[in-house]
C-alpha cells in the first residue's frame, strides 16, 4: 500500500493538473484569437474604401491650414525693406518658436535651485493583516496589535554640502540662459537675412517682368509698323510673320517671369510670417552704393559679433561646468534630515492600537569610495565632450573667416559686373535706336531690328541681375559679420534690422504708423 506521503504527493499532482487545465484553455483561446486577427483582412474594395476615408482627413487638415493663414496678419500698401523686416520680427513663426528657448533656460535655472533648497516628501500607507498579531507569555496568548495599520510620514531633507554641485548647477543654468539669448539673436539674424533676400528676389523678379513688358510693347509697336509697311508694299510677308513670332516669344517670356515674380512674393510673405493674401507694393529698389570694406576690419567685426561664435564659446563654458559636476562626485555629501511619523498602532508600542507619533532628526554623511569606475568613465566622457566643443569653436571661427572672405570676393565681383553692365546697357540702348532709325530709312533689315531688341532686353535683364547680385553680396557680408541684428548680450529682439538701401518715401494715411498702415487683420 502506498504511504500517506505518497498519497499526498499524488493528490497535489492531480490538483496541479486540474489547476493548469483552465490556464491551457485560456492560452489556446488567446492564440486562436491572434491567428484569426492576423489572417482576417477586409476585401480589397472595402480596405481601400477605409484608406480613402482615412486619407480624406488630409484635405481637412489643409482646410484648417487655409483658415490659419486667413487669421494671420495681412500686409497691405507700400512696403519698404525696413518695414518688411520689422513685420517679420513681429510675426515670424520661426522666431516665435525660438523665443521659447528662453523659457527653457528659465526652467533650467529654477531646477538648479533644487540642488540647494530642501525637499519635502509626504508618504502614507495602509496595511491589512490576515490576523491580529499575538504575544505568548507562558500558556497565555493575547492580542498585541491591530489588523488595520495606518501611517503618515513627513520627511524634510536639506542639502548642506554636495561637493560643490549646487554652485555648479547655478552657474551652468546662468550660462545656459546666456546661450538661449544668443540662440534667439542668431534666429533673429536668420529671419532678417531671409526676409531681405526674399525681398530682393521679389524686386528683381518685378524688374524682369517690367523688362519683358517693355520689350512686348516695343515688339507690338514694331509689329504695327511692319504691318503698315506691308500694306504699302514696303515690307514682305516674311517680315510680318517674323515680327509676330517675336511678339509671341516675348509674351511667353513675360508669362514665365510673371510666374517667377508670384513665387518670389509667396516666399517673401512666408519669410515675414504674414498671410499669403497680402497685397503690397515694394518701394525699396536694388540700390548700388559702391563700397570698399576693409578685410581686416570685417574679420574683426565678425569675430566680435557673430551669434554662432558666442554660442560655440558658451557651449565650451557649459561643458566645463559639466566636467566639474562629474568631478564633484568624488567629494562627500552632507544632508540634514527631519521626519515626523503618525501611526496606528503606536510606533513605539505595537500593543497600543491608538494613534501616536514619532520623530527623528540628524545629519547624514555619504562619501562614495568606490562605485565600480562609474565616476572615472563619466569624467572621460565629459572631457571628450569638452574637447569636442573646443574643436567646434575653432571650426566655427574658421567658417566665419571663410564666409567673410567669400562675401568680400563676391561683393568685388558683383561690383565689377554692375559697372560693366551699366556701360553695356548704354551701348545696347544706343544700338537699338540706331538700327530702328536705319530700318525706317531702309538701311537695316528686319532681322537686325529684332536682334537689337533682343540684345537690349537681355542687357537690361543682366543689369538688374547684376544689381541683385551686388545687393545680395552686401547682405551676405553683413550676415557673415554678424551685424544684421542686435549686438552680443542683447536680450530683446530688435525692432528692425541693420539694413541699408535706397527707399522711395512711402505714402500712407497721415497719423498712422507704418506697422498700423501695413497690418490689416482679417476682420478689417
Amino acid at each position: 500500500m502506498p504511504s500517506s506521503g505518497e498519497n499526498n504527493v499524488h493528490g497535489l499532482g492531480e490538483h496541479k493538473q486540474k489547476r493548469d487545465q483552465p490556464n491551457r484553455a485560456l492560452g489556446l483561446v488567446l492564440l486562436a484569437a491572434l491567428v484569426s486577427a492576423a489572417g482576417c483582412v477586409a476585401p480589397r474594395a472595402d480596405y481601400y474604401e477605409a484608406l480613402r476615408l482615412r486619407q480624406a482627413s488630409a484635405y481637412h487638415r489643409w482646410q484648417m491650414q487655409q483658415e490659419e493663414d486667413a487669421q494671420r496678419p495681412r500686409a497691405a500698401g507700400p512696403l519698404s525693406l525696413e518695414e518688411a523686416v520689422r513685420l517679420g520680427l513681429e510675426c515670424s513663426p520661426k522666431l516665435q518658436a525660438t523665443l521659447q528657448a528662453r523659457e527653457l533656460a528659465r526652467g533650467r535655472l529654477v531646477e538648479a535651485y533644487s540642488e540647494a533648497l530642501p525637499s519635502v516628501d509626504l508618504s502614507a500607507g495602509y496595511t491589512r493583516l490576515d490576523q491580529t498579531p499575538t504575544v505568548n507569555l507562558g500558556t497565555t496568548s493575547f492580542a498585541a496589535g491591530d489588523r488595520d495599520n495606518y501611517s503618515y510620514r513627513v520627511e524634510i531633507t536639506q542639502p548642506i554640502y554636495k561637493g560643490g554641485a549646487a554652485a555648479i548647477a547655478l552657474r551652468a543654468a546662468r550660462i545656459y540662459s546666456y546661450l538661449s539669448d544668443e540662440t534667439v539673436r542668431g534666429a533673429a539674424e536668420d529671419v532678417i537675412y531671409a526676409i531681405a533676400q526674399a525681398y530682393h528676389d521679389t524686386v528683381l523678379a518685378r524688374h524682369l517682368v517690367g523688362v519683358q513688358e517693355d520689350g512686348l510693347r516695343s515688339a507690338q509697336a514694331h509689329l504695327q509698323d511692319v504691318e503698315s509697311r506691308r500694306q504699302h508694299g514696303v515690307a514682305t510677308e516674311y517680315d510680318v510673320l517674323r515680327a509676330r513670332v517675336d511678339v509671341s516669344n516675348i509674351q511667353a517670356a513675360l508669362i514665365e517671369q510673371t510666374n517667377r515674380r508670384d513665387l518670389a512674393c509667396t516666399r517673401l510673405f512666408r519669410a515675414m510670417g504674414v498671410s499669403q493674401r497680402s497685397t503690397v507694393d515694394l518701394v525699396t529698389d536694388l540700390g548700388y552704393d559702391p563700397a570698399d570694406p576693409d578685410p581686416d576690419e570685417a574679420v574683426r567685426t565678425a569675430l566680435q559679433n557673430r551669434p554662432d561664435l558666442y554660442q560655440a564659446l558658451l557651449n565650451v563654458d557649459l561643458q566645463r561646468e559639466a566636467l566639474d559636476e562629474a568631478r564633484s562626485h568624488y567629494l562627500p555629501r552632507v544632508n540634514a534630515y527631519f521626519w515626523h511619523l503618525w501611526a496606528k498602532p503606536d510606533p513605539h508600542e505595537s500593543s497600543n492600537i491608538e494613534w501616536d507619533r514619532q520623530w527623528q532628526a540628524g545629519l547624514g554623511l555619504t562619501w562614495p569610495l568606490f562605485d565600480g569606475l562609474a565616476r572615472e568613465g563619466r569624467i572621460i566622457q565629459e572631457t571628450a565632450r569638452l574637447r569636442q566643443q573646443e574643436i567646434n569653436l575653432s571650426d566655427a571661427e574658421e567658417q566665419a573667416l571663410l564666409e567673410v572672405t567669400n562675401a568680400l570676393l563676391e561683393m568685388e565681383n558683383a561690383r565689377k559686373l554692375v559697372e560693366s553692365q551699366q556701360l553695356n546697357l548704354e551701348r545696347a540702348d544706343r544700338a537699338l535706336a540706331l538700327v530702328e532709325a536705319g530700318y525706317r530709312e531702309g538701311v537695316n533689315t528686319e532681322l537686325e531690328v529684332l536682334d537689337g531688341r533682343v540684345a537690349l532686353t537681355d542687357t537690361r535683364g543682366l543689369y538688374y541681375t547684376a544689381l541683385h547680385r551686388y545687393t545680395s553680396a552686401r547682405l551676405a557680408l553683413q550676415k557673415s559679420m554678424g551685424i544684421l541684428g542686435a549686438p552680443p548680450g542683447a536680450r530683446d529682439v530688435p525692432e528692425q534690422g541693420s539694413l541699408t538701401g535706397r527707399t522711395q518715401p512711402p505714402t500712407g494715411t497721415e497719423g498712422e504708423t507704418d506697422a498700423e498702415r501695413l497690418l490689416v487683420r482679417k476682420d478689417t
